[in-house]
C-alpha cells in the first residue's frame, strides 16, 4: 500500500513549500514543489542564464545599431538640407562628407587646446574641398550641426540606459542574480560607460569646432552666403521649368553663383561681357543661352517677395543686362560676318590655287 504524504512549511520570502515524500509500490518517493517565482525574478534569472549561454557571441550593446526612429530622423535632416539647395541627388555625398568631418574628432593631435584652430581650419578645408561654392559650404556645416545634435541626444539616452544597467548589476541580492556573473557584467557596463562619456566629451569638442568653422565662414562670406540662399531656389525653379528631364547643362548652385557674381556684382556691363568672352574660349559657351538665362533669373528675382537687391539696384542691373544683350548681338553679328567672309574668300580644296 502506498504511504505518501504531503508536508507544507514556510519557504523563502514567506512562500509555501510543499514536500511530497513516502513510498509507492516499494519505491521511495521524494518531490519538493516550490512556489513559482515572481515575473521579475523569473525574467532576471532567464536573463542571467541567456547571457551565460551567449558568452561566445558579441554582446548586443557592443554592436553598432541605429534604431529606426533615429534613422528616420537622420533622413529627414538630410532631405531638409539637400533640398534646400536643390541637391537631392547629392544625398550620399553629404553623408560621406559628414562622416569625414566627424572622424576628425578622434585624431589625437586635435585633443590639445593649442590645436583647436587647426581642427577648425581642417574642417573648413575639407568642406571647401568637396563643395566649391560658399553657400554649399555653409549648408553642409548646418547639416553637420543638425545631425550632430541628433547623435548627441542619442548618446545621452544610451548613457542613461548604461547607468541603469550598472545599477541593476550592482544589487545582485535584490535581483537574485549570481554574484560572480553580476561582477563581470558590472565591470563590462562600467567600461561601456567610460567609453560613452569619452565619446560625449569628444562630441562636444567637435560641435564647438563646427560652430567656429561656420562662424568664420559666415564672417568672411556673409553677403555671398545670404545671396546664395536667396537665389539658388529661384535658379532651381528656372532650370526645372526649362529642363524638366534633368538635362540642364549646369546646376542651380552654379547658375545662381554666376548671376550673383557677374550680373548683380557688375559695375560695367562691358566687364561682364568680357568675362563671358574669356570663359567662352575655354567652355565654348554660346552667348544667347547665357544672356537668356540671366534675364530669366533676373525677372524672377525682381518679381519675388524677397528680391536680392533693392528696387533701385535692380533697375541698374536691368539696364546693364540690356547693354550686355546689345553687345552680344553685335558680337554674334560680327562673328557671322567673319564666317561669311572666310567662306567667300576661302579656296576650295578641289581647285588649284
Amino acid at each position: 500500500m502506498a504511504e505518501v504524504k504531503k508536508v507544507q512549511r514556510g519557504g523563502r520570502n514567506n512562500s509555501q513549500v510543499t514536500n511530497v515524500q513516502g513510498t509507492y509500490r516499494g519505491q521511495s518517493v521524494v518531490i519538493v514543489q516550490d512556489s513559482s517565482p515572481s515575473a521579475i525574478q523569473l525574467a532576471s534569472n532567464i536573463a542571467g542564464l541567456e547571457a551565460t549561454k551567449q558568452k561566445l557571441r558579441e554582446p548586443l550593446l557592443r554592436r553598432y545599431i541605429v534604431s529606426k526612429k533615429v534613422f528616420r530622423e537622420k533622413e529627414k535632416i538630410l532631405i531638409t538640407y539637400t533640398e534646400r539647395l536643390g541637391q537631392g541627388k547629392q544625398s550620399r555625398h553629404y553623408k560621406e562628407v559628414y562622416a569625414d568631418l566627424s572622424r576628425q574628432r578622434y585624431k589625437p593631435e586635435y585633443q590639445n587646446e593649442e590645436n583647436q584652430d587647426a581642427l577648425r581650419d581642417i574642417l573648413l578645408y575639407k568642406v571647401a574641398e568637396n563643395f566649391g561654392e560658399v553657400t554649399e559650404q555653409d549648408n553642409i556645416l548646418e547639416y553637420a550641426l543638425a545631425t550632430h545634435t541628433l547623435e548627441r541626444e542619442t548618446l545621452e539616452v544610451e548613457i542613461a540606459q548604461v547607468k541603469k544597467m550598472i545599477d541593476f548589476f550592482s544589487n545582485p541580492p535584490i535581483h537574485t542574480i549570481n554574484v560572480g556573473f553580476t561582477n563581470s557584467e558590472r565591470m563590462r557596463w562600467t567600461e561601456k560607460l567610460s567609453a560613452l562619456e569619452d565619446s560625449l566629451q569628444r562630441s562636444d569638442a567637435f560641435k564647438t569646432q563646427l560652430l567656429r568653422a561656420r562662424e568664420l565662414l559666415q564672417k568672411t562670406h556673409k553677403k555671398e552666403i545670404r545671396d546664395g540662399y536667396n537665389l539658388i531656389p529661384k535658379a532651381a525653379a528656372i532650370l526645372n521649368q526649362q529642363y524638366g528631364d534633368g538635362s540642364a547643362p549646369e546646376s542651380a548652385v552654379s547658375f545662381a553663383a554666376t548671376y550673383r557674381d557677374e550680373v548683380l556684382g557688375m559695375t560695367n556691363p562691358l566687364d561682364v561681357f568680357e568675362t563671358f568672352i574669356r570663359r567662352q574660349e575655354k567652355k565654348r559657351e554660346s552667348f544667347r543661352p547665357y544672356i537668356d538665362s540671366m534675364i530669366a533669373l533676373f525677372g524672377i528675382d525682381m518679381a519675388s517677395s524677397n528680391p536680392s537687391r533693392s528696387k533701385e539696384e535692380l533697375r541698374h542691373v536691368r539696364d546693364g543686362l540690356f547693354r550686355i544683350e546689345i553687345c552680344g548681338q553685335i558680337y554674334d553679328n560680327v562673328g557671322i560676318l567673319g564666317r561669311n567672309i572666310r567662306h567667300m574668300f576661302s579656296t576650295p580644296s578641289n581647285q588649284p590655287k
